[in-house]
């Protein structure tokens, strides 16, 4: 009997221990911080999103006002004649001009009773490189021109009647004296100036230049149309004579006065329109 009592107490004891530890709470296990790190993520994607997205528009806006790609036209006057440049921007700073400048000037005067009557004529075709150290409208221009500057020029008139060439006399009363300037066909450039045409944030803007054209020492041809008389017997001087003392008349040119405008001033003005 006591047997089946110790018995029973022991199966007793054991069923409320099991029941105790079924019915006893278990502490939840703690959860990964994935949600916490999702939203981590996202706030980090959408920062460098931002930078990335505000690094490209400034980027834009950068490359928005700088000078490639852009084309722009010129109209304006200088001391190379009425011109127009076409300009295109190759790099941000860097851009390159064609120049084309034309026209005349008439020379109708009076001097000592000596008629002179001829034309100035302007003709050139530059090929220029501006560089914009700051990349705004200050710029360093260089390249070369297809100079074509020319003057012809005709003397006449009654004190033409005792008229030195070379080392003799003429009378040039019923003849008239032409004379040719010439330059060197290429002629280099140096300058200064302000304005850029290819620059994509102005549609007009003004465009200034002050630089010098390395034209070379001019070149002068002498030659007479009519009779020329000699001063003393009053006779129809031979051609081959006249011409030799027309040459020598020409080396005195050449070697003096003309030497002194190796260098041509560029100055201009104009207005600059962007396509």
């Amino acid at each position: 009997m006591l047997k089946t009592f110790l018995s029973l107490s022991v199966v007793s004891s054991l069923l409320i221990m099991t029941t105790t530890s079924a019915l006893t709470p278990v502490a939840p296990k703690p959860q990964k911080k994935t949600a916490v790190k999702s939203v981590t993520k996202v706030k980090t994607a959408k920062v460098l999103n931002t930078k990335i997205y505000k690094k490209t528009k400034a980027n834009k806006k950068l490359a928005d006002k700088g000078n490639a790609g852009g084309f722009g036209l010129t109209a304006k006057v200088s001391t190379l004649g009425i011109g127009v440049d076409l300009t295109y921007g190759i790099m941000d700073k860097l851009n390159v001009r064609l120049n084309l400048n034309g026209g005349s000037l008439n020379i109708d005067n009076e001097i000592e009773g000596i008629n002179y009557d001829g034309k100035l004529n302007l003709q050139s075709v530059g090929g220029l490189l501006d560089f914009h150290p700051t990349g705004g409208g200050f710029r360093v221009s260089a390249g070369i021109y297809n100079n074509s500057n020319n003057m012809d020029v005709d003397a006449s008139g009654i004190n033409n009647s005792n008229v030195e060439i070379g080392g003799r006399r003429y009378d040039l009363s019923d003849a008239t004296l032409n004379t040719k300037v010439t330059f060197k066909s290429t002629a280099p450039y140096l300058g200064l100036g302000w304005g850029n045409a290819a620059d994509k944030d102005s549609k007009f803007s003004l465009t200034t230049d002050l630089g010098v054209l390395f034209q070379g020492e001019p070149s002068a041809k002498l030659s007479t149309k009519g009779t020329v008389k000699d001063v003393q017997t009053a006779t129809a001087v031979d051609v081959s004579i006249l011409n030799g003392e027309l040459a020598k008349e020409e080396v005195k040119l050449n070697d003096g006065d003309l030497k002194k405008f190796k260098l041509l001033p560029v100055v201009s003005l104009g207005m600059n329109y962007r396509f």
